[in-house]
Parts: C-alpha cells; structure tokens; sequence
C-alpha cells in the first residue's frame, strides 16, 4: 500500500508541472483605491481602477447612496461623482464590484466617504393647525398648511383612517371627513413625512364628533310593548314589575299618582335600565274593592311623554277557594308522590310529609314539578311522630288522625305531630294543603283546605288513607287514597 500511495503522489506533482498548464493565469479580480473620500462641497470625479484577469464583472450601487453617481471612465475605470452634502453629518457608502460569471472569485467594495458641510442646510417642517375637529355629519373640508425650510425638502401624507381623505397640494394639504355613523367619537392621525430624515415628522390629529341622535324615550316591558290596560295584580302580590327604559339624550322621572283614598301602597323607582314598580312590602290589599293608581313618566324634553301606566291591585277575595261546592272525588289511584323531611337529631320531635294523590288520567313530572292530563289533585303537608334517616331507605307514615288547622309557618305552636298545616294561596303558588280539579293540566276549580281530619292506616306496603276535610268557603272536601308511597325524595 505504501508503494502505491508514492506512485500516485508523484502521478499529480506530474501534471502540476506539465508543460500543459504553463502561461494559464488564475482568475482574478481587484480595485484601487478601496476608498474615496470628497469634501462635502467636492464635486469633482474620482477614478477607481478595476484589474480583472479571467472574468467579467459589474458594479453595484444600494438604492439608499442617491447621492453618488458611478459612470463607466475608459477601459477598466469608474468615474465616481458625489452631491454636494447639504447636512452637517458626513456620509458613507460602498461601490461593489463584482464578478458576473465566476463564484469563485470575491466581490471587491471601494468604500466612499463624503465629509460634512460646516455651512450645513437645515431642514425643517412645520403644520398649522396640529389639530382638526369636525362635526358628526356634513362637515365642510379644511386645510392644512405646511411650511418647509431647506432647499429640495419634500414632504408625503399618510394617514391609517378609511374615513379621511387628504388631497395634497403646493404648500399644504385639505382633509374632508366622511359622516361618522355611531354616537362616539372617533380620533385619528395624518402624518407628513419629510423627504429629509433630519426634519422630522408631524402628525395632525384628527378628532370628528359622534352623532348626535334627537332626543327619544322608549319603555318596554318583557321585551315589548307596555300593556294598554297597565298591569293588574292580585290583593297579595309584592312581586316587582321591570320597565325597560330607553332614554336618548333626555332626562327623565317617575312618580306616582294615587287615586281616592288610598294611597303609599304602591313605589316606583328609577334604576340604571330603566324603572320597577312593586308593591310595598306589608301592604296586601285586605279591602274586598280593587285599588288603583297610576304610574306617570316625564321626560325634560317638550313632545316626549308624559307616559302613564295604570295599576290596579285587586280587592281580598272573601276566600282563597274557588270552588262553591262541596267534592267527593272519591278513592284517588292514579299515583301518588312522596317527600318526606326526617328527623333532624333528638331535640326535634316531628317530620315534615309532603304528599301528593292523584287521580286515573292526571300525570306528575318528577323532573319539572308539573301536573298534565284531567282529573283530581290532593296535596297535603303534615307533621308526624320523629322518622329518622336509616341504612334500609324505609320510611313510614305512622298511623293515626292527623288534624288540619292554620298553617305551621304562620303559627310555630302547631309544629307537633298529628297536625296539618291549612293551605294558603300566595302570588306565585298554592301552599300546603289543597284540592285541585284538573283539566288538560290547567286548575279549573280548587278548595283550599282549613279544617277536617286526614285518617292513615297501614298494612304492609299498602296504606289506607281517608280524607274528610273542609273549605275556608265551607265546603267539603271528601274522599280517599289506596296504595303503596312512592317516596320521591328524603332530606
């Protein structure tokens, strides 16, 4: 191997020093000087020499040296000129020259340098006004003029606003301003950029006025209109009544006017959507007539409102029952829904049974609460002996009578076991003990219940259960449930 390697070695120093190859130049490419230097007021043509040996080349100026201009001298010469420099900064840039069909061969830069001027041209810019204001809509064009110093300056505008136009002229520029569509106001920049980097740039701001919208009052109630009638509330309603109010540059006011005698029953408030008319707490209308007022709204503005809403609170019903008749709906065995509310700890004697009884053709939704179909409907809600929460999920109505008599809430002493608690009616819903009659999932008759007795025995799973209840119309109210609990929920 060693042999071979030496045969070859010499092979190549061969051919390095064969006849073949002598008087063949290597590419090349040079350029004297590699700098020029000119006064700032030195106009006159310097010469750079180009040496190239096997190539063809080119020169190349960047677009940012304007102020040098390079023309072709005789053979393989340059001819450098400079502009007067006018600033006090010197200034620098390159000439390259370079090789056109060899990459093996080095671009060559001939660096030009151009001293500053000690009699400087000063650049500058001004614009009056620096600021614009226009109106919302058909704003009249205004001008803008600019003022240069410095020989040659230039100047641009430019502006990222769609809704201004700018029309440049000699000495200045007219802005015009398209209609503003909405009720804020919008800003704006117009900057003039000068042609000279030592003027600096100016802005103009721009600033256009919202639109003014005239003057408007708009009251809805539940997303539309108000009622024509006003609004009519039942003898115990306190629930709050929402007007929406839409006010357009405008002020206005709420007040209420009563009407005969009564009166500080009803208030009426401003809120920051618009106003909430509720009936003060306390004050149920315990009269048997209906009392009325009116709600009156008035804008600062002349041909706005006033605006009037009528409310009227109905009269106390002489019973909260509207059936006049005594019921025998006889033995309930359409369903039955069951919550029952254990026993606490050991100072608590009682449970809370909230039940429900049903008729054939009368449907319950566990999910939403609601009743469908025709038939009879019984709620009751009673106090029995303690039941307590156990592993078996067993629950029992304990035996016995169980009495009916005014409602526990409003009467704390009848929070012992054996006793009903009597329905109420209040705004939103019948309370604790009542009978319905359904049809088609709407109440057409009730009678809620104040007196009577519940009777409850039970065998096994199956409790036999009698109600012989009474109206607070004095009405009956009899009849009876056959079955097994379904226990719909404990707590």
């Amino acid at each position: 191997m060693k042999k071979i390697g030496s045969i070859l070695a010499a092979a190549l120093v061969a051919v390095a020093c064969s006849p073949e190859n002598e008087g063949v130049q290597e590419a090349s490419l040079e350029v004297s000087p590699s700098q020029l230097t000119f006064g700032a007021e030195d106009t006159a043509p310097q010469e750079i020499t180009v040496t190239a040996v096997g190539v063809e080349w080119e020169y190349v100026l960047p677009s940012t040296a304007d102020w040098i201009t390079v023309e072709d001298g005789t053979a393989g010469k340059l001819l450098v000129t400079v502009a007067a420099n006018p600033a006090a900064e010197a200034r620098t840039a390159s000439v390259t020259v370079r090789p056109t069909d060899n990459d093996d061969v080095k671009a060559k830069n001939v660096t030009v340098k151009q001293e500053g001027n000690a009699n400087p041209v000063v650049y500058s810019l001004t614009v009056e006004p620096a600021s614009l204001t226009f109106g919302a809509e058909g704003a009249a064009p205004q001008e803008v003029t600019v003022t240069t110093e410095g020989e040659g300056l230039t100047w641009s505008t430019s502006t990222e606003a769609d809704w201004l136009t700018v029309t440049e002229k000699a000495g200045g520029f007219t802005v015009s301003a398209a209609d503003n569509p909405d009720t804020s106001e919008r800003t704006a920049d117009i900057t003039v950029t000068p042609s000279e980097s030592s003027a600096s740039p100016k802005a103009v701001r721009v600033v256009q006025e919202g639109k003014v919208l005239p003057p408007s009052l708009t009251l809805s109630y539940d997303g539309g209109a108000l009622p024509e009638e006003g609004f009519t509330l039942s003898y115990n309603d306190h629930n709050p009544i929402y007007i929406d109010i839409e006010a357009v540059n405008v002020e206005w006011n709420i007040s209420v006017e009563d009407e005969g005698d009564s009166a500080g029953w009803l208030n009426a408030v401003k809120t920051d959507k618009g106003a909430v008319i509720q009936v003060l707490d306390g004050n149920e209308n315990n009269s048997s007539e209906a009392r009325r007022c009116t709600v009156r709204i008035t804008a600062d503005t002349e041909g706005i409102g006033p605006f009037e809403i009528p409310v009227t609170q109905e009269g106390k019903p002489e019973f909260d029952s509207t059936l006049a008749e005594d019921v025998d709906f006889g033995t309930l065995t359409g369903g039955n829904y069951v919550i029952v509310y254990l026993t606490k700890n050991e100072e608590q004697a009682y449970a809370f049974w909230d039940l429900r009884f049903w008729s054939d053709g009368v449907t319950f939704d566990m999910n939403t609460g609601t009743y469908s179909g025709s038939g009879d409907l019984v709620t009751v809600y009673l106090v029995s002996e303690p039941v307590y929460k156990n592993d078996d999920s067993e629950y029992y109505l304990p035996d016995g009578t169980y009495t009916v008599g005014t409602d526990i809430y409003s009467d704390p002493s009848r929070l012992v076991p054996g006793n009903i608690s009597g329905g109420y009616r209040t705004p939103y819903a019948r309370s604790h003990t009542w009978y319905m009659r359904m049809n088609e999932g709407n109440v057409e008759g009730d009678a809620c219940i104040t007196t009577g007795t519940m009777t409850v025995k039970r065998t096994g799973e199956t409790y036999s259960i009698s109600f012989d209840f009474g109206s607070d119309a004095l009405y009956s109210v009899k009849g009876s449930f056959e079955g097994a609990f379904t226990i719909g929920a404990t707590y």
